[in-house]
């Protein structure tokens, strides 16, 4: 007998002596249920993520929700023997959950003559996740095409005004008509400057700032807006709030963000006779600069604030581009700093964003910086 011969025997031990090698090793999970659904057996990967086979109905190892098992594979496929497969979301012994694809499929005992289920899942959350993204941009595009339309239409009809004042020498339609422009000029450009700052890593330019400074520019530049919705902006300053290492463009776009929600909120609330936004800035306990923006809108209702900080997002519907929290989100990252909100329907909301505190390590960098 030839050296790569094998007997019967040799063959079946080759067998089982790597079966188990094989299922321990695969990247997916794999469980071995009973006739009634308990997990008798799991591989590594399945242990690590959902705990110990210890005979627990499936739907507790996987964590699912008890409601969802009328749509089960695993009693279909021990209902009929066949072959079968579901998306399911399955919560893991630490908490966070995945989106898993499940497969079932049936293995009969020759030995006691009962059966068994076996179930095959493979997390496919980054693709879900990436077609929800892909979707989510799509219903975004569209979004900001409408915008774009609208603001449009805002330049047709004052470049409309500005031609009548024209004919009719009206100094004062012309202007109207002029500031129509303008404001939707500076609309589009604010879109255009939005989507570039998303569409790529940016390292900020930290420099030594005045935030006060800052944030009263901010002021300046909504307080005319603000007053024509009769909206009252207050600030509400730290005065011994000490300079602070901080891109000051990024610095700027986060607060301009923050304060046109607000304003927003405000004009989309019809139930209050007043309104106000309020500007505050302060030092956190560990150097960090805080500023906060709060207002008395609309508020956030509870379904919205779970996907507040979502790429492409917005709270506005088709009147928004869901790209101001994004590119305020991005700039808080690329800081290293946080952004967090806290809001009641009806009442209002506030936001908080938090720069850590940077120190400059040399004197060539503490030149340029106040440069």
């Amino acid at each position: 007998m030839g050296p790569e011969a094998k007997t019967g025997t040799e063959e079946h031990s080759f067998t089982r002596a790597h079966c188990h090698t094989i299922l321990e090793s695969l990247p997916c999970y794999v469980t071995v249920q009973d006739a009634s659904l308990r997990v008798s057996w799991a591989n590594k990967r399945a242990r690590h993520d959902f705990g110990p086979a210890d005979g627990r109905p499936c739907h507790e190892f996987y964590g699912i929700d008890a409601s969802q098992c009328s749509d089960c594979p695993a009693l279909k496929t021990v209902e009929d023997g066949q072959n079968h497969s579901r998306q399911v979301t399955l919560k893991m012994r630490q908490g966070s959950r995945i989106t898993c694809l499940c497969q079932t499929a049936i293995a009969n005992d020759e030995q006691t003559g009962g059966l068994w289920v076996v179930q095959t899942g493979v997390d496919i959350s980054p693709i879900t996740e990436m077609k929800n993204q892909l979707i989510l941009l799509g219903e975004t595009v569209a979004g900001m095409a409408h915008s774009i339309k609208n603001i449009m239409m805002g330049l047709e009809g004052g470049i409309y005004v500005v031609n009548k004042g024209l004919e009719v020498r009206n100094q004062k339609e012309i202007q109207e008509g002029w500031d129509m422009v303008l404001l939707n000029f500076d609309k589009i450009s604010q879109i255009v400057k939005d989507i570039l700052y998303c569409s790529k890593p940016r390292v900020p330019n930290f420099q030594v700032i005045q935030p006060n400074r800052i944030i009263r520019e901010v002021y300046e530049l909504f307080k005319e807006t603000a007053r024509q919705y009769h909206i009252q902006v207050e600030l509400n300053l730290d005065e011994n709030l000490t300079e602070a290492v901080i891109d000051p463009a990024g610095f700027h776009t986060v607060l301009s963000n923050l304060v046109s929600n607000a304003l927003d909120a405000c004009k989309l609330d019809l139930w209050k006779d007043t309104h106000q936004v309020e500007i505050r800035s302060r030092s956190g306990p560990d150097g960090s600069t805080v500023v906060e923006v709060r207002d008395n809108g609309v508020g956030i209702g509870k379904d919205v604030r779970e996907h507040m900080f979502e790429e492409f997002f917005s709270s506005k519907g088709d009147q928004g581009t869901g790209l101001g929290l994004m590119v305020t989100q991005k700039i808080m990252r690329e800081h290293g700093g946080s952004i967090t909100f806290r809001s009641r329907p009806g009442q209002g909301t506030t936001f908080v964003a938090t720069f850590p505190r940077r120190d400059l390590k040399s004197k060539e960098e503490i030149a340029h910086a106040r440069s």
